[in-house]
């Protein structure tokens, strides 16, 4: 039978030798008074990452299963614009009362 294996690629192969010994070196780095302070604090991290990775997709779903806004047919509305720009064309051509035409 075989037996799974822990392959992180920038660490590679590690088992429970390796991870005392990692827990080894902390110890002495930080101190015997140290460490669970240094372990609540991450675990208060990590809490906090999951919190908000959890409020993020949270948010994601919400605003997937919401309606559609309806589709807008953007061929349209180009064409009312470009009829709206012509009737404004047309309004400024023509003099408005009150107005003097200046020969060119």
């Amino acid at each position: 039978m075989i037996t799974p294996t822990h392959n992180l690629a920038f660490i590679g192969n590690f088992g429970g030798g390796e991870i005392i010994l990692i827990f080894l070196i902390v110890l002495l780095l930080f101190g015997a008074k140290k460490v669970p302070e240094l372990f609540r604090s991450l675990g208060k991290g990590v809490n906090e990452f999951r919190k908000a990775k959890n409020e993020w997709e949270q948010d994601i779903n919400e605003v997937m299963s919401q309606e559609p806004i309806e589709d807008h047919d953007f061929s349209e509305s180009e064409k009312q614009k470009k009829e709206e720009e012509k009737e404004e064309e047309t309004e400024d051509s023509v003099p408005q009362e009150g107005e003097k035409q200046t020969a060119n």
